[in-house]
């Protein structure tokens, strides 16, 4: 091979990086692949709109690694404005089996494309915008709720893309969660459907970090019995005690005819099963149950558990999407949020309705 027009040995040039101590740099890459810096440069930041055979991709790839090229994340953050690194922020709410399933297809489909993901947990949106200086990331993929105000500020504060789920500045309620709402719709829809008129909504206890879900859920059950002329959806937080749920499912009955119970999720689905197993009900017959979140003990349960979900899989395709066009110079605004691109709920009928 031959660099400057002087042959160079490849034992030779990585004593040469050896002996000096320091990181290899790309001057030392693109005089071991015998290419210029300005094309190392394109090959080792994957420059798709730089024209670059595959022949000179391999030597400077091959040619990196022999010497042990490692980029310096720093320099080149400097000089592109931004990081590598694309932030996906979430709130302590997202926490169970079905959060985890779609962190874990929204980072797989990202850490795929090259970039490095970071998953951030927030606490204010302050506190968001002093990450997001610090690390000057590629993106911001909000999977929390942020206000309007806060998602331009992302920008100003360093990120290049920003897309996810915000709120208008003066509507912070529940109902502002639109995908927890079309979740409890779906339930109501599902129960409505099989002739039920009068439905139970089986919340968290108060101090569960998932209330704030749940009462986006009730929001969409109380929406979708009004829609329908059905009676209001009677409401109550319980714990995960089958002794507490008994009696509470009694008390439904009695007082306000109950035929059908939404809960807000699979574990609570779970407990109104077992509870309504200790007073000897038959299910669905007796009483129809919906959990949410297709959690894989839903499956499990005698009878098995109906439950209404967000197809993760989709919703991480949407995650790739965004991505692919946002490294294609065409990201959307960031005025646009996941509602346009949310796919749509399912209900899977099992045994329980």
């Amino acid at each position: 091979m031959r660099g400057n027009g002087k042959a160079l040995d490849f034992d030779l040039v990585g004593d040469m990086a050896s002996r000096a101590g320091g990181r290899p740099t790309l001057n030392d890459v693109a005089q071991h692949s015998g290419v210029s810096i300005a094309a190392v440069s394109y090959v080792l930041n994957n420059r798709p709109d730089k024209p670059i055979s595959a022949a000179t991709r391999q030597r400077v790839l091959d040619a990196a690694a022999r010497l042990g090229y490692v980029p310096n994340a720093a320099a080149t953050t400097l000089r592109r404005g931004y990081s590598q690194v694309v932030l996906v922020v979430i709130d302590r709410t997202f926490v169970g089996d079905v959060s985890a399933r779609t962190v874990e297809h929204v980072t797989a489909d990202i850490t795929d494309r090259g970039y490095t993901v970071l998953l951030h947990v927030k606490v204010s949106d302050e506190q968001l915008c002093d990450v997001v200086r610090a690390l000057q990331p590629f993106g911001v993929l909000l999977l929390a709720e942020t206000s309007a105000t806060t998602r331009a500020q992302l920008g100003a504060a360093g990120a290049r893309h920003v897309l996810g789920v915000s709120y208008a500045d003066d509507d912070e309620s529940d109902t502002a969660r639109f995908w927890e709402i079309e979740i409890g719709a779906a339930q109501v829809r599902h129960l409505a459907g099989l002739g039920h008129e009068h439905i139970a909504y089986a919340l968290p206890s108060s101090d569960s970090p998932r209330l704030p879900v749940a009462r986006g859920r009730l929001a969409g059950a109380n929406a979708e019995a009004d829609r329908r002329g059905l009676p209001p959806v009677v409401a109550v937080p319980l714990p995960l005690d089958r002794s507490a749920v008994a009696r509470q499912l009694t008390s439904w009955r009695d007082q306000a005819a109950v035929t059908a119970v939404c809960a807000h999720d699979d574990r609570m689905g779970i407990a109104v099963l077992a509870a309504s197993s200790d007073l000897g009900w038959s299910v669905p017959a007796e009483l129809a149950v919906i959990g949410a979140d297709n959690n894989p003990e839903s499956q499990l349960t005698t009878p098995a558990l109906s439950t209404a979900w967000f197809p993760e899989a989709r919703y991480s395709d949407f995650a790739q999407r965004w991505l692919a066009a946002a490294v294609a110079g065409h990201a959307p605004e960031t005025s646009q949020t996941t509602d346009r691109e949310l796919p749509p709920i399912e209900i899977t009928r099992r045994q329980s309705t």
